[in-house]
């Protein structure tokens, strides 16, 4: 996994995503079929691609138990001090 604490990347996201799928021991064809994406498209999800829509990557976060949690400027400090190991 990667390194939660560094500010967040496309490169830590697609790390995140190839190391749940293969700990969960499931092959690029294997999610590429249940939701109906191309491999190569998975593919440039697990390389931190930009150039993919944010609907497949939804998808593949959905189906990996990934999700995101968006916080705004106005976080206070006692409200980051609880967020400390998610990204921001």
């Amino acid at each position: 996994m990667p390194n939660l604490s560094e500010r967040f990347s496309t490169t830590q996201l697609a790390e995140a995503i190839t190391a749940k799928r293969t700990g969960m021991k499931l092959s690029l064809m294997e999610v590429s079929e249940a939701l109906s994406i191309s491999k190569p498209t998975l593919v440039k999800i697990e390389k931190g691609d930009t150039n993919v829509k944010l609907t497949n990557l939804l998808k593949v976060m959905e189906y990996l138990g990934l999700s995101f949690s968006l916080i705004t400027d106005e976080v206070t400090s006692s409200d980051k001090a609880e967020l400390k190991d998610d990204w921001y």
